[in-house]
């Protein structure tokens, strides 16, 4: 299953040819698309700082569609786990990145998609493929 983050989102809102390959690839699987709360917040923040009235319908639309994972507990540990890693290896991320990366562990998810070089980064600690968009 393959998790959308922020960055796969906004390409495919701005009709990315690959992000939307994909998608269009998943469903077609009759497949979920996935993100998280965080990717909503990210998204949702400059919606409500700008008025940006037509991009908002667009992103409601793609969370409509989407399963909108929680963070919770157990996804908290392992962003957690997952930060600690990368500051013993020096390499620390964006803290919502790695946010989106261990909501992705906890609920068993095995792909990213994503344009955020991060996330190649957060691969170097965990199970997760990431694709590059």
């Amino acid at each position: 299953m393959i998790l959308f983050d922020t960055s796969a989102i906004i390409d495919f809102l701005k009709g990315g040819p690959k992000t939307k390959s994909i998608v269009e690839e998943t469903e077609r699987n009759r497949e979920n698309i996935y993100t998280t709360v965080i990717s909503q917040y990210e998204l949702l923040t400059p919606v409500y700082h700008r008025g940006l009235k037509s991009e908002e319908r667009n992103i409601r639309a793609f969370l409509r569609r989407s399963v909108v994972y929680p963070l919770d507990q157990k996804a908290a540990e392992e962003s957690s786990r997952i930060m600690g890693g990368l500051f013993k290896l020096g390499l620390p991320v964006n803290a919502l990145d790695t946010l989106i990366a261990g909501i992705a562990v906890a609920t068993g998810t095995d792909k990213i998609a994503t344009l955020d070089g991060d996330f190649v980064q957060i691969a170097k600690i965990t199970n997760l493929e990431i694709i590059i968009i």
